[in-house]
């Protein structure tokens, strides 16, 4: 989660508005102990208790998904995951038959095996079995 956690940001505008965790719990209708723990952190609050919550501070929950990179990072990492996984298993069959590649082939087969996942279809570049 990104800058405050829900329980600091709750007490910060609780603070703000000047109300007491006794008043917000009234009218939120909760517990007070709900309210301390949450704002604690020591609770992680449900969406049904949060809604009440922030409702009674004047607020609403927005949940938005934030990528942690962009989309062709993500299948990028993981087609290199998968060209590694494969090149190790083709680098322990090569080793039983004493066949020692030199590290700038497996690199270059890396690279290749990577732009195969690139190009092939989704389903395989997420497929840890494949």
């Amino acid at each position: 989660m990104r800058g405050l956690k829900i329980g600091a940001l709750i007490k910060s505008i609780r603070i703000q508005l000047g109300m007491s965790q006794k008043a917000l719990a009234k009218r939120a209708k909760v517990p007070q102990s709900t309210i301390s723990r949450i704002e604690q952190e020591e609770r992680d609050a449900n969406l049904s208790t949060l809604n009440k919550i922030l409702g009674a501070i004047s607020c609403n929950l927005v949940i938005v998904p934030l990528l942690e990179d962009s989309i062709d990072h993500i299948r990028r990492k993981q087609a290199r995951k998968m060209a590694e996984k494969h090149v190790r298993y083709l680098k322990g069959t090569m080793n039983l038959e004493n066949q020692q590649p030199d590290s700038s082939f497996i690199a270059e087969l890396i690279k290749q095996e990577e732009e195969r996942f690139m190009q092939g279809p989704n389903a395989k570049l997420w497929d840890e079995n494949a």
